[in-house]
């Protein structure tokens, strides 16, 4: 009997996106475990562009040989209602990454099992908490991780340019929320009126995850206005590469942050004692630079704990036999 093949769906989104790196990762990672695993996408020949993952990957519309039964088919929980339309005989597996994406993901079903789902994989134990008593699946916990490119060995004392790289997804600004746009003129204000320290705010938003990872290398802080986020990855990216962070609590940042700690963390959209602390950092003082250096610290520390080898071995158990 040939042995269970893996497919994880999809979705044909090409922006830069963490979640959608993370499923293609798993299938190299379980791959690497010896599984026959490969990303199903809806429509030939889409594969997305900004981040190099090499593993196969076949298409809904141009599918030689559909899952069948024994086989797994494993989807995020964007997904759900989708994969729930596909008449197929395999087991199905619901990858939960971010908990306030559940109810859509569910087309107006009352909780996985509904779907035809048997299990599901959390990227955080408050996710797996949430979907074992809401919605009605037992939780593997999977962590995701920081990619390797943003752990650099002199991260804590490389020299870095004087810049504020300022990450919030476009989605806010479409649902009404002013963050963005009341950081930006409140901030470059302010740092037009003294322009001789200068400091630049930088957006970050167009770049493929490498030319990231170089920014984060050079600049010295990161403000991240994202307030829905489970991982919120450019936070712990930021930690990897050195950069300092100033962030909102989102919704699962209290799995790893701690204020004043290895990041400054605000209450969501409490923006106006954020930006602040940021000014008062930007203000030369004899002992900036000790705690600038302890935080780092911490950050690394906290950046360490999400690495490719755990979620290697988390995802090494969640898929072992019987």
């Amino acid at each position: 009997m040939p042995a269970p093949r893996i497919h994880y769906l999809v979705p044909d989104y090409d922006r830069p996106s963490w979640g959608i790196a993370m499923l293609y990762e798993h299938v190299a990672l379980l791959r690497e475990l010896g599984h026959d695993a490969r990303v199903l996408h809806e429509r030939a020949p889409f594969r997305i562009g900004w981040y190099a993952c090499d593993v196969p990957v076949a298409h809904l519309d141009a599918l030689d040989s559909p899952p069948a039964a024994g086989d797994l088919l494993v989807v995020p929980e964007v997904s759900a209602a989708r994969a729930a339309t596909l008449d197929w005989p395999c087991r199905r597996w619901v990858f939960v990454q971010g908990s306030f994406l559940v109810e859509s993901g569910l087309g107006g079903a009352a909780g996985y099992r509904e779907l035809g789902f048997e299990r599901a994989l959390a990227v955080l134990p408050f996710v797996a908490e949430i979907v074992e008593r809401h919605y009605g699946l037992a939780a593997a916990l999977v962590p995701p991780f920081v990619a390797p490119g943003f752990f650099l060995p002199d991260a804590e004392t490389r020299p870095r340019s004087r810049t504020i790289l300022l990450a919030v997804k476009p989605e806010y600004g479409a649902l009404g929320a002013p963050d963005r746009e009341l950081f930006l003129r409140v901030v470059n204000r302010e740092l037009a009126a003294r322009p001789a320290n200068g400091w630049r705010v930088e957006e970050l938003h167009g770049l493929s995850h490498a030319a990231v990872a170089t920014r984060m290398a050079d600049a010295t802080f990161l403000v991240c206005l994202n307030t829905h986020e489970a991982f919120n990855t450019a936070v712990p990216e930021a930690m990897a590469a050195g950069c300092v962070v100033l962030c909102y609590d989102a919704v699962g940042g209290a799995e790893f942050l701690v204020d004043s700690e290895n990041a400054w963390v605000f209450p969501n959209h409490h923006l106006w004692p954020l930006i602040g602390k940021l000014l008062a950092l930007l203000d030369p003082a004899p002992e900036r630079a000790a705690e600038l250096g302890r935080l780092r610290a911490a950050a690394r520390r906290t950046a360490e704990r999400f690495t490719r080898a755990a979620t290697r071995a988390a995802l090494a158990a969640a898929f072992a036999p019987g």
